[in-house]
């Protein structure tokens, strides 16, 4: 098992421009220093996009200890795999619980097939490629140093959101990728997405979001509901 024995500090992924991922990077070193010289080391690592960022973990899941979260608001899966080493394995949790994947889906909007009501198949394939790519890397990652990494659908989106019903075609395809890749490497997929949709299986339910994307406290409940019972079951072995 690999061993980090050197503080990372990645600097911004892209110097002179601008990626969400940047706006937290000096929080995100001088936390990370504190507890890569600590002797407690994090049980979990919540990490991903704004739907973890948003989360006030420990109001959650501080049952199971010292957790922390690692979530960036906008957030995509291939920046989040650039980080991961600084922002989770140097860390040396038990396990992380990534969240991450619909942010490489909006620039599609410009690539829609209006004569097949769908996103254009080629940029589909691209996308979707690259968050596996993303998921790859930290899989292999977390099995070279030693840790679970846990893979969370993506979530329904709501009414309000624009080609809602596209997008979330789309993101059932992505979280059959998803759940794919967990088998593949014996790992567990959390499925947030059926607690939160409606009958029709494709649209966030009403009530449970601000903006029809970001969770409220009881969309937060909900997927404590599906998350907690796979947490009690791992932390009891």
């Amino acid at each position: 098992m690999k061993k980090i024995d050197k503080f990372i500090t990645p600097g911004d992924y892209s110097p002179g421009t601008h990626v969400d991922a940047d706006t937290r990077r000096c929080e995100f070193d001088i936390k990370n220093e504190q507890i890569f010289f600590g002797r407690e080391k994090p049980k979990i690592v919540f990490a991903g996009d704004s739907i973890t960022h948003y989360c006030e973990v420990n109001r959650f899941y501080n049952k199971y200890g010292f957790v922390i979260n690692r979530g960036i608001g906008g957030d995509m899966a291939h920046i989040m795999a650039w980080r991961f080493t600084a922002d989770v394995t140097q860390l040396s949790p038990r396990l992380c619980i990534m969240l991450v994947g619909v942010n490489n889906t909006w620039y599609m909007d410009e690539h829609i097939d209006r004569e097949k009501n769908d996103f254009d198949a080629a940029e589909k394939r691209e996308c979707k490629a690259l968050i596996e790519q993303s998921f790859r890397k930290m899989l292999e990652e977390a099995k070279e140093y030693g840790f679970d990494l846990w893979i969370c659908s993506e979530l329904p989106l709501g009414e309000d959101i624009v080609n809602k019903d596209i997008r979330n075609r789309y993101i059932i395809e992505i979280n059959e990728m998803l759940k794919g890749l967990a088998k593949e490497y014996n790992t567990t997929y959390v499925d947030y997405h059926s607690a939160l949709c409606k009958e029709d299986g494709l649209t966030m339910l009403d009530g449970i979001s601000r903006d029809c994307l970001h969770p409220k406290s009881n969309g937060y409940e909900l997927m404590k509901g599906v998350l907690e019972p796979l947490l009690d079951e791992y932390f009891s072995k």
